[in-house]
């Protein structure tokens, strides 16, 4: 957020992270408008509903994230553009926990109250991990593998990154092991991910 936000950017940074910690249906705009110190109708002036509000801030994300991707996934042969896909797909979850958390509750949830417009933006993103593995088919570079199945390997364990913590913490607590306590906080995941699904789909 910028140094002297607006009302505006107050409102869709406090309702991205209560949409984060407590889901659509567990947000009220009450909850929103007191964080910000304003009032509801305040929020009303900016968006007309709560949908209208959870909309321009999941699909702000989705809008970055989709341009990222398909930026950095132009040019080069398969592996590589594969290893970008992954690794800028998995860093920008790193870098916004509050969305890979939103990202985590749709999925989980059937994605009942995910915008049409936000599965807009993400079926361009699997377009282009369908050409990806598409292009390491015709170069004998990968084995033939379904898009949503690899999809889901990038997504699984970096949404379950963020909503595990507090859980991997427990454990490693009870366990009282120093090797796992430094697992809690695996700052290499993205890359390590990245070496594994290509070892997996090479031929």
């Amino acid at each position: 957020m910028s140094p002297n936000p607006t009302t505006k950017e107050k409102i869709r940074q406090k309702a991205l992270e209560f949409f984060s910690a407590k889901g659509y249906e567990g947000t009220t705009l009450d909850d929103i408008a007191g964080a910000c110190g304003i009032t509801k109708p305040a929020i009303y002036y900016h968006f007309k509903d709560k949908a209208a509000l959870y909309e321009a801030v999941t699909c702000s994300q989705f809008n970055v994230l989709e341009e990222r991707i398909l930026r950095q996934t132009e040019e080069g042969r398969a592996k590589e553009r594969l290893r970008r896909y992954i690794t800028t797909f998995g860093n920008f979850l790193i870098d916004n926990p509050h969305f890979s958390a939103i990202f985590s509750r749709e999925i989980t949830g059937g994605a009942g109250t995910l915008p049409e417009s936000c599965t807009d933006k993400m079926s361009g993103i699997l377009e282009r991990l369908r050409e990806i593995l598409d292009q390491g088919k015709t170069e004998g570079s990968f084995a033939s593998e379904r898009p949503f199945l690899v999809q889901m390997m990038i997504v699984t364990p970096l949404t379950a990154y963020h909503v595990s913590r507090p859980l991997r913490e427990k454990i490693a607590d009870k366990l009282n092991d120093p090797a796992l306590k430094e697992e809690v906080e695996f700052h290499d995941i993205v890359e390590r991910l990245a070496d594994k699904i290509l070892k997996a789909l090479t031929c």
